[in-house]
């Protein structure tokens, strides 16, 4: 993890001490990611202290594990609701409009929390009992901007993902609040899109769902990117080197953006799972790790593709495959209890040798492991980050939200990646498959030790260190924002 300085804003005995309550989504790769920002605001400031409020997300039993056993700050305290009834939600579509509905249900019970932070009155409203700075708040969450507005506290948005799918959402937002576009038919359009924050003109088959399709815009993600504008500043999980170009797209219309990445979720003490101590006999960078996210599986045949192009391409691997939901449900994908009722006959016995075939996997401690060497992954931006961090070159197929945009980015904007696919869509019914051939040469151009992608992700990966290092540019961010906060 990068090395923390402690208190960088000149020293000063009297200066008040500052509470920040933080409020993530409750979904997987948001909640950890905003409590490392929280460890991050306490340990470089010696007089900023936190408030998690944790929403849980009902029949996700991993989305916010990891706050349960955080214990390692005395100055983060942790408020952690009860999950709701599963079926007050039944109603919902997806997964995402699941997450937005538990979230309004809990505005009420946090208005009251930040109000308890105030007493009696002034001539300007509220007075304090305890110096409640901001609320920092989820990409997601935007419907608390209006709890702060009730208490004049600033609101800083936390946007786990990058800075050119940030600037999109504007970009889109614009198109329809000022010129009408109906958003949905850019995704029949025969011209690639222009977006100022990707310098390469983006197809519509990499524009995802979220932003393309009507309900999901309309009664989502527009609500989101016009909340943001309201916001005092964008906090952004990235880093000026890594995103230069999208950062400079930036038209001086929108709040603050401060880049203070890249925020990993701190590896957990596994140390006997099985991967990780089949790892220590491999060769250095010689295993390729294929793992899709919390949400991540493929059906039958697509499995059976898979395990084609891992048997023909030779190399050793970890594979964490997952069983889908069932049939009709947007949930999780489960644990398999016999992987031979979906892969080949025979591949569990002619790659045992040479490869894991698992369920959860603790994808940061392989990633970090040296014999680790390419990875297949749904290019969540958390898991790019990893792979950045670790030097770990990515080969892409991404699954469902903004993943096809992360892709397109990793492999033509970037170079950071090689592509096994950019325009892989788990909720389009239509979706073909990807054939063996096809994620067996994205193996192979993965695994390339002298490949030039190799080596500008080595490069990367010790600039994402030094942005976190003290006047780095992620360091140097955050400092900004915290100069703003107590402003």
């Amino acid at each position: 993890m990068p090395k923390l300085h402690p208190c960088i804003l000149p020293q000063n005995p009297g200066m008040e001490k500052l509470d920040l309550f933080f409020i993530p989504s409750p979904l997987m790769g948001h909640v950890g990611q905003l409590v490392e920002l929280a460890r991050l605001f306490v340990k470089t400031f010696d007089h900023i202290t936190a408030t998690v409020l944790v929403i849980k997300l009902p029949g996700d039993p991993i989305g916010t594990d990891y706050t349960d056993s955080f214990t390692d700050h005395t100055r983060i305290k942790f408020i952690h609701f009860p999950p709701m009834d599963p079926d007050l939600f039944q109603d919902c579509p997806t997964v995402g409009f699941t997450a937005d509905a538990v979230i309004n249900s809990h505005k009420p019970i946090i208005r009251g929390l930040v109000a308890s932070q105030f007493t009696g009155s002034g001539p300007f409203g509220p007075r304090p009992v305890r110096p409640l700075g901001a609320l920092v708040v989820d990409m997601f969450c935007t419907s608390m901007i209006d709890v702060a507005k009730e208490f004049n506290l600033p609101t800083y948005v936390f946007f786990p993902s990058n800075a050119a799918f940030l600037w999109i959402m504007f970009y889109f937002q614009t198109l329809q609040d000022e010129l009408s576009q109906d958003i949905s038919e850019l995704s029949h359009s025969a011209t690639k899109l222009l977006v100022p924050s990707y310098a390469n003109p983006v197809p519509p088959s990499v524009v995802p769902d979220v932003l393309l399709d009507r309900d999901q815009w309309s009664k989502r993600f527009l609500h989101y990117a016009r909340k943001y504008r309201e916001a005092k500043g964008i906090i952004v999980n990235t880093f000026q080197e890594l995103e230069h170009h999208a950062l400079c797209s930036y038209d001086g219309n929108t709040p603050p953006v401060y880049t203070v990445g890249p925020l990993l979720k701190p590896k957990k003490p596994t140390p006997d799972h099985e991967v990780l101590q089949w790892l220590k006999g491999q060769p250095e960078s010689s295993v390729l790790l294929l793992c899709f996210g919390s949400r991540g599986w493929f059906g039958v045949d697509q499995v059976r593709e898979i395990a084609v192009a891992i048997e023909q391409s030779g190399c050793r691997f970890i594979w964490s495959l997952r069983r889908p939901p069932p049939e009709g449900h947007n949930g999780f994908p489960k644990e398999y209890a016999d992987y031979n009722e979906v892969l080949p006959d025979g591949f569990l016995e002619r790659t045992a040798g040479r490869g894991k075939v698992v369920g959860w996997v603790p994808q940061a401690e392989v990633l970090a492991d040296v014999a680790t060497g390419g990875f297949v992954s749904h290019c969540g931006w958390n898991s790019l980050l990893e792979s950045i961090w670790y030097g770990v070159p990515v080969a892409t197929w991404p699954i469902y939200a903004e993943q096809q945009l992360d892709a397109f980015q990793m492999v033509k904007d970037l170079g950071l990646a090689v592509e096994i696919s950019l325009d892989y869509n788990q909720m389009n019914k239509d979706q073909q498959l990807v054939l063996a051939e096809t994620i067996e040469k994205g193996i192979r151009e993965v695994m390339d030790h002298n490949s030039a992608v190799r080596a500008k992700v080595k490069e990367m990966s010790a600039k994402s260190r030094m942005a976190m290092e003290e006047g780095g540019s992620s360091f140097e961010s955050l400092r900004r924002l915290v100069d703003d906060i107590i402003m």
